[in-house]
């Protein structure tokens, strides 16, 4: 979505591109499985003429619809150097698509009773009783406020804490978390000056109480660290470690086996490299060498440290398509699906861009989002800082799950574009 917060194995049948690279030729293969025929071939050839221009490195596109899938393309790279081709298992860096994760966790916690969504956080996180909100001031002089509420459960699930992030905004609450390290270690909107990043969920989540919230809970959409603070209540309410909580909680049942915050062994050789893209072309910033997913220290960031596999993706919106259910597992109540996916906060479009409803972890589509291009009416979903993006669409069966490994503004990225209008012509490649 340009410029809004959402910035949202079968069979194959052989299919060969050309890349130049480097001033090489390089063979560019694809494994593409289309059981429907041709319906979607335009948009395999639409997706291969984005990455051979260096719009992304490479790409994973599953269409899934009423029980099968029906289109799956796998083309580009891992790693644009070495030429190392994207297959079915790569893992890639889901950032913000963690947040759907841990709010499934969540709202499981809620089914059981475990927690409620008017809960104040304070009853978890006692860090959070003095919290206050920005009143006035600069950096330095920063005055707050008394909080006129608490902030709940379900204020962290709709971004409308007022916690917020470092690189949302240049407010001076925006330049305390820069100043004071209210942040996790991440390539995303860092800055050389930033002061050193929180080592662990614990002290972030400590430092994050400390700092001034952006505004009063409830006030309005902030998007934000609020879905890093929900991982620490999960540890607080299971006894367990984050990793640990969603491993039993969801990843096992859901048989989201390569899904995790560590990369180590053998897995490092199918870990893409993180490419950023700037105006010389996509740069390198991150690989199996520098990276920290290998790091058991890491600080377990639910809200946008999680790995995983295109497979493993879909079978976690399946259940969120299927009301809570995968195969044997209920998940979740069909209730607490309907639940998180009904409107809560408007999160106001930028410019000419379309405005959003958010539920309880998820954007929602509407008529408007889909005309921008954006979302499919009746679609929930969310995004990654690294361009990937998914979507349900339980009326229709089905689901869209997108997988690259580029940091860009979103609006440099045609793919989401791209799916919605082969959904809804499926006409033959229209190029770009």
């Amino acid at each position: 979505m340009k410029k809004s917060p959402m910035s949202i194995k079968k069979s194959f049948l052989g299919l060969v591109g050309v890349t130049v690279l480097g001033g090489a030729l390089l063979a560019c293969s694809s494994t593409t499985s289309n059981p429907v025929g041709d319906s979607y071939q335009g948009l395999a050839e639409d997706i291969h003429q984005a990455v051979d221009k260096r719009l992304a490195p490479g790409a994973i596109t599953t269409i899934y619809e009423k029980g099968s899938v029906v289109f799956h393309d796998v083309y580009g790279y891992e790693d644009l150097d070495s030429a190392k081709q994207l297959h079915d298992d790569s893992l890639f860096r889901l950032y913000s698509m963690s947040k759907p994760i841990t709010s499934v966790a969540i709202m499981m916690l809620v089914d059981q009773g475990r927690l409620a969504l008017e809960d104040p956080i304070e009853q978890f996180l006692v860090e959070f009783k003095d919290a206050e909100a920005y009143a006035s001031g600069p950096l330095g002089a920063i005055k707050t406020e008394p909080l006129q509420r608490s902030i709940t459960i379900a204020d962290l699930l709709t971004h409308t804490s007022g916690i917020t992030y470092h690189f949302s905004g240049d407010t001076p609450v925006h330049q305390y978390y820069r100043k004071y390290g209210v942040k996790r270690a991440t390539p995303v909107g860092s800055n050389p000056d930033d002061g050193a990043p929180a080592d662990s969920l614990k002290e972030l989540t400590h430092r994050i109480a400390q700092a001034p919230l952006l505004h009063q809970p409830g006030e309005r959409f902030s998007y934000s660290y609020s879905t890093t603070v929900l991982g620490r209540v999960i540890e607080q309410v299971t006894g367990e470690s984050l990793d640990r909580a969603l491993k039993r909680m969801v990843l096992e049942p859901l048989e989201m086996n390569d899904t995790g915050f560590y990369v180590e062994g053998d897995d490092l050789d199918r870990f893409v490299t993180n490419y950023l893209m700037t105006d010389e072309g996509l740069v390198a910033i991150e690989n199996r060498d520098n990276t920290d997913y290998k790091d058991r220290s890491r600080l377990l960031d639910g809200g946008g440290a999680l790995a995983g596999t295109a497979q493993d993706y879909l079978n976690f919106s399946m259940m969120l398509m299927n009301k809570g259910r995968y195969k044997d597992h209920q998940l979740l109540s069909p209730e607490m699906i309907e639940r998180m996916f009904t409107p809560a906060v408007e999160i106001p479009g930028a410019d000419s861009d379309a405005s959003v409803w958010f539920g309880l972890g998820f954007a929602i589509g509407t008529e408007e989002t889909e005309r921008a291009g954006n979302m499919p009416n009746g679609s929930f979903g969310w995004a990654g800082s690294g361009n990937t993006f998914f979507w349900v669409e339980p009326e229709s069966q089905r689901a869209v799950v997108f997988m690259t490994h580029v940091i860009a503004p979103p609006d440099q990225i045609p793919f989401r574009g791209l799916i919605i209008d082969a959904l809804g012509d499926r006409t033959p490649s229209r190029g770009l």
